[in-house]
């Protein structure tokens, strides 16, 4: 899955979205591997600094549930590279297991208190939301890594609509969000802007992600579908 990235209607770049083609295992677990591939074009690039980052999940087969969450990017206008692994499956009661580097620097502990029952991160909740079907007005609350820190999201199911994409108009199901960070301790961040976005996924066989609105401190940013290749494995909804 390919998207166009768009602030204020001005382009930055591109994300992909792709899963292995091989399952691999992770603690004797088959886990099918996703990740995101984040790039800056042309003038944002130049002006925001290079941007060329992954975000890499080890997905449990069985579950649905990521095992394992990797991220490499870029640090803001710098060429150094940050470095995070969370180990999901380690929790240990509220405490879920983060290291953090910078280049080839030794990774340090940073240790993340939850307080829901479940972690995600944000590739498997990408998948949890395809996954999601619930009357419109129901909502449910999530903690989710975006990278280096959590996030707590509350998602309001808003229900069925046609949505207007490069690839058509499709039916979408949309969701909006309502989310702030969280500090090391499990509560939020200071001094932290709460933001909403919305997400639209195709209401049909492929349930694919089609749409992100969101607000950030630089303005609304606009993530549509490009492209879309399919896997070959079952269809969640036939």
């Amino acid at each position: 899955m390919s998207y166009r990235v768009a602030l204020q209607g001005f382009e930055l770049g591109v994300y992909t979205l792709a899963i292995a083609p091989e399952l691999q295992e992770v603690n004797g677990r088959k886990v099918a591997v996703m990740q995101g591939h984040a790039q800056a074009l042309g003038v944002a690039a130049m002006i925001g600094g290079k941007v060329d980052d992954r975000f890499t999940s080890w997905i449990d087969v069985e579950t649905g549930r990521s095992l394992r969450f990797q991220t490499d990017e870029y640090g803001t206008r710098t060429n150094d590279i940050e470095h995070t692994i969370i180990e999901l499956a380690q929790r240990q009661g509220d405490t879920v297991p983060v290291t953090f580097h910078i280049n080839d620097d030794t990774p340090k502990p940073e240790p993340q208190k939850a307080a829901l029952p479940e972690t995600w991160d944000y590739n498997g909740f990408l998948i949890a939301m395809r996954a999601w079907e619930a009357p419109p007005g129901t909502k449910h609350p999530l903690e989710v890594f975006r990278s280096r820190n959590l996030w707590h999201i509350d998602v309001t199911m808003r229900g069925k609509e046609k949505l207007d994409t490069e690839l058509g108009e499709l039916p979408a199901v949309r969701i909006d969000a309502h989310t702030y960070k969280l500090d090391r301790d499990g509560t939020k961040f200071k001094n932290t802007e709460e933001r909403d976005f919305s997400l639209w996924i195709s209401d049909e066989a492929g349930r694919v992600p089609l749409q992100i609105n969101a607000r950030t401190d630089y303005g609304d940013i606009k993530m549509r579908i490009v492209e879309y290749v399919p896997g070959t494995g079952e269809p969640l909804r036939k």
